[in-house]
């Protein structure tokens, strides 16, 4: 009875040390199959964070060009009223 007892208990430590040596290869499959994962994520992120920066400069972009054009259309008025002052000087009376 003993020898049969020892033998299940032998047994039984052998698949639990079988069960182990599972989880371990599992987890290191496991672990094998995250990092592109994971160095995918990180390469979405990297991009995400160029697209915003870009998407910023177009916004900063756009209202500089607002604030050229304004003052480029001012300017032009001011020279076009200033041509037509020179071309069609004013009468006197």
């Amino acid at each position: 009875m003993t020898i049969f007892l020892a033998v299940i208990f032998l047994g039984l430590i052998g698949f639990i040390i079988y069960l182990l040596r599972k989880m371990l290869s599992e987890r290191d499959l496991f672990v094998s199959k995250i990092k592109p994962l994971e160095a995918f994520m990180l390469q979405l992120n990297e991009d995400c964070k160029k697209q915003s920066l870009q998407l910023q400069l177009s916004e900063d972009l756009k209202i500089k060009m607002k604030e050229v054009n304004t003052v480029l259309n001012k300017n032009i008025f001011e020279l076009n009223y200033q041509l037509a002052e020179d071309l069609y000087p004013k009468k006197e009376m």
